[in-house]
């Protein structure tokens, strides 16, 4: 390890500020896009109706409800299918704004779909695990979830497939779990803030919170020796992988990204 990994959140908060202001309009342009394109503003459901409206139902009622229902079930699929190619190229186009890049885009924010079945396996990998876990103890899903929520930008930044992103996520945030906890809190009272100025301030809250975890990826990444194009350690047999803290390098193997 070449460095201790600074994630105290005044820091992390100081670095995403600083990257938001040199260019606030493509911060909440790519987080806006995040945010609707992701399923992230989806509205909540409608009244339920009385035993006597649904009894009174004719034919048609039945056949109009049941295109409904395949309408919401549908686009409920489609969410989750662009879910994970969004968040990929959401993610990484929001760090290399953090590390300085000039060149991002609004656009940059799409190109998570040159690996949508990747990330989409990824996604759902990711969901399976934390939602089992939540199922049968809350306190090992919060534990999944901040420790495997790199998944989607390892996946773009190294190349890596659904379970080599698995593994090198919680190998990159071993031993920064406590740290990353009292993020999340921090960053959740920060959107609260946001949405309490009218849900206006989550323009600001909204980018800010999440430049700030991608400060923490960075940060971490750092200590691991590993940042950016210079991320990749050589194995020994002429492959690359993701050199972690430890000396520990994950690989992809055999598991090839599917694109």
């Amino acid at each position: 390890m070449s460095a201790q990994a600074n994630l105290r959140p005044p820091h992390l908060l100081a670095r995403a500020w600083e990257a938001f202001t040199r260019r606030p309009g493509l911060c909440i342009a790519l987080w806006l896009a995040f945010f609707l394109l992701s399923g992230g503003g989806g509205g909540g459901a409608g009244g339920g109706g009385d035993k006597l409206a649904l009894g009174s139902m004719g034919v048609m009622g039945w056949m109009v409800l049941a295109m409904l229902v395949m309408v919401v079930l549908a686009l409920a699929l489609v969410f989750m299918v662009v879910s994970g190619p969004i968040r990929g190229g959401f993610d990484l186009a929001m760090l290399r704004h953090l590390r300085g890049d000039d060149t991002v885009s609004f656009g940059d924010v799409f190109k998570g779909f040159s690996k949508l079945l990747t990330l989409f396996l990824t996604l759902l990998l990711y969901l399976l695990i934390v939602s089992v876990l939540m199922l049968l103890l809350i306190v090992p899903g919060v534990i999944a979830a901040l420790g495997l929520w790199p998944v989607f930008v390892l996946v773009m930044e190294d190349d890596l497939g659904p379970f080599a992103a698995i593994k090198a996520a919680w190998a990159l945030t071993d031993g920064h779990k406590m740290e990353l906890l009292f993020l999340a809190f921090t960053t959740a009272g920060l959107n609260l803030l946001g949405a309490m100025a009218c849900c206006v301030g989550l323009l600001v809250t909204g980018p800010v919170a999440q430049l700030a975890w991608l400060a923490a990826y960075d940060e971490m990444r750092r200590a691991a020796g590993a940042t950016g194009a210079d991320s990749d350690a050589a194995t020994g047999d002429g492959r690359t992988g993701l050199a972690l803290p430890g000396g520990a390098v994950i690989e992809d193997d055999d598991e090839p990204t599917v694109d």
